[in-house]
């Protein structure tokens, strides 16, 4: 699925010693810190939980130092941030640099405030303002928010003396930590909800601590809880109101997840069962020691019909967020017409798409691959079901369609000049798309929405900069035609630039874009935590196609769309607009 728009370090810290000590995530415990500086010769032997997801993952774990005599309120300040990276006995070091009331209101679990680089501090008698780049934040309940470009965090702590030793009397709510601290600190997990119609998972993801409560009791507790409160409007859950861990602990056992639920999710019947299943499976199966799911109520048998217990963690192979079609294939556009690329072959769609009667453009194929819509060059709209005994349809010849992209298997939304967005049926019939959030003179160039239908990727102009923004998709339960893109949110801060978009998993996306006065390339984001992360490309790329566990697919101006192979851009066939079943 792709849409094209046409025309076109660690910180350092001179104050505080820190010291990191090298633990490995996966198949290690997590170490009390009374153990952390000396090995035991007494007392019982306990189970840590594992943390980690990959064995070759590692974190650093941080062993601040506490306040030394003397120091003075710029250092005590300094010595708090650093402090504030040790997650230890629920942030115990970064806590002595605090009076004892405000020790005790510091609320830790009140989200996170990351900033890039060293901060700078200016002191003002007994207060100390602190001035970093914004990067972005984590709520509680885990959703990373990346920050506007330029933004900065500023905050001001205020100091007082106790027992002669400057200790900070007021402090920021929440934590606030360095983006290397957050890169050490904390993994990303997805906890996974519904689609509208219960067809397909939809992963909700959340910046998870490493160090804390057991990784598997975490993510149940947050997938019980519900989703986040941008994603919740456009998803459900299977969890009936109510439903709660009966034993606040899920425990891992020879490859098992125990998960004991509240004996009131027994009245559930068994279409909730299955739902609720498979959220709690696909979530633990992120694990690498879960092999399988136990789910219990109140202790007694939790039935599932059309699974034993305990679940594998393969068990529900429907709902996969990232499942395609078997042999979906890549289409790409031609003078002469469209041809589907497959792994060892190129060869013309059946119908008239295929004959070149009517050039296209630009290109958008349904989620079953049955039918196919284009752009030609005036602008028109066609659309035609992919088989020998079709017609090419113009479904839309007035306005100028600048892209479009499938929504699941009827629905086709297209973009246009004057008109803005809009979804056109099969039998041609028009209906607007409501576009709410977007602030000032801002143009829409291009929407994609995901294969799941809850969320839309977006690219935008303000001004002379285009911008990659999500937004969630909202569907009216009574009137069919109901749909509102709601609450659009940039998602990454890197790019200056950016002209394609296409969905390459259910929480990835392919981009071409540019950073600040750089070439034109592809890059992957994750919406996660808005990392961007460079992949080359063909010389002068013009347009992306993309899906889960296919090549992704490039359109360059030299009239070659090439395949990225291993890192390397090779040469795939002439033609232009690559796309995929959306």
């Amino acid at each position: 699925m792709r849409t094209r728009r046409r025309p076109p370090a660690a910180r350092a810290s001179a104050i505080a010693v820190v010291l990191a000590i090298v633990t490995a995530i996966s198949g290690c415990a997590s170490l009390p810190s009374s153990m952390t500086a000396q090995v035991p010769t007494t007392g019982p032997i306990e189970q840590g939980e594992v943390v980690g997801v990959d064995p070759e993952d590692q974190f650093i774990r941080v062993i601040a130092r506490k306040p030394r005599p003397g120091m003075t309120p710029t250092e005590i300040v300094t010595g708090f941030l650093d402090a504030s990276a040790s997650f230890e006995d629920g942030h115990a070091v970064a806590r002595t640099y605090l009076t004892p009331e405000a020790s005790q209101t510091w609320d830790t679990n009140a989200g996170v405030t990351v900033y890039e680089g060293l901060p700078v501090l200016t002191t003002m008698g007994a207060a100390v303002t602190m001035r970093a780049p914004n990067a972005g934040s984590i709520a509680a309940s885990g959703r990373y928010a990346v920050a506007s470009p330029g933004s900065e965090v500023r905050t001001t702590f205020f100091l007082e003396q106790s027992d002669g030793e400057w200790r900070i009397s007021r402090v920021p709510e929440g934590l606030l930590l360095s983006q290397a601290d957050v890169d050490r600190a904390f993994r990303s997990f997805s906890v996974f909800y519904f689609n509208p119609d219960f067809t397909m998972l939809v992963p909700d993801p959340r910046m998870v601590p490493v160090i804390g409560p057991g990784l598997a009791t975490t993510l149940v507790r947050r997938l019980i809880a519900g989703p986040t409160s941008w994603l919740q409007p456009a998803v459900r859950t299977g969890f009936p109101a109510g439903v709660a861990l009966a034993i606040e602990a899920v425990t891992i056992e020879a490859g098992v997840a125990r998960v004991d639920l509240t004996p009131n999710v027994l009245d559930a019947d068994d279409r909730t069962r299955v739902a609720l299943s498979q959220q709690l499976v696909w979530t633990l199966r992120q694990l690498p020691d879960v092999q399988a799911v136990d789910i219990t109520a109140g202790g007694q048998l939790f039935t599932v019909p059309g699974v034993v217990n305990p679940q594998s963690r393969d068990a529900w192979p429907d709902v996969d967020p990232n499942v395609m079609p078997v042999g979906a294939l890549g289409y790409v556009a031609r003078p002469e017409g469209v041809v589907a690329v497959g792994a060892d072959e190129v060869t013309p769609v059946p119908g008239p798409a295929g004959t070149g009667d009517v050039v296209l453009v630009d290109l958008a194929v349904s989620a079953d691959s049955s039918s196919l819509s284009g752009i030609d060059p005036e602008g028109a709209v066609w659309r035609s079901r992919l088989a020998d005994d079709a017609t090419l349809i113009r479904v839309r010849d007035e306005g100028l369609a600048t892209s479009l992209a499938y929504d699941g298997v009827d629905s086709v939304w297209v973009v246009d000049a004057d008109e803005g967005l809009y979804a056109v049926s099969s039998a041609g019939l028009s209906r607007a798309i409501k576009v709410q959030g977007l602030t000032g003179r801002t143009v829409v160039q291009a929407v994609v929405p995901s294969r799941d239908g809850t969320r839309a990727a977006m690219i935008v102009r303000r001004g002379p900069r285009t911008e990659l923004l999500l937004a969630r998709v909202l569907r009216s339960s009574v009137s069919a035609s109901g749909i509102t893109l709601d609450s659009p949110v940039r998602i990454e801060s890197r790019l200056a630039e950016v002209s394609d978009v296409a969905w390459s998993g259910s929480d990835t996306l392919s981009v071409i874009g540019s950073e600040s006065a750089g070439s034109m390339q592809v890059f992957d984001v994750a919406l996660a935590r808005g990392v961007v992360t460079p992949n080359g490309s063909p010389q002068a790329p013009v347009s992306v196609g993309a899906a889960p566990g296919l090549p992704t697919l490039v359109g360059a101006a030299d009239g070659l769309v090439y395949e990225s192979i291993v890192g390397t851009w090779t040469e795939r066939v002439r033609g232009s607009a690559p796309t995929y079943p959306g």
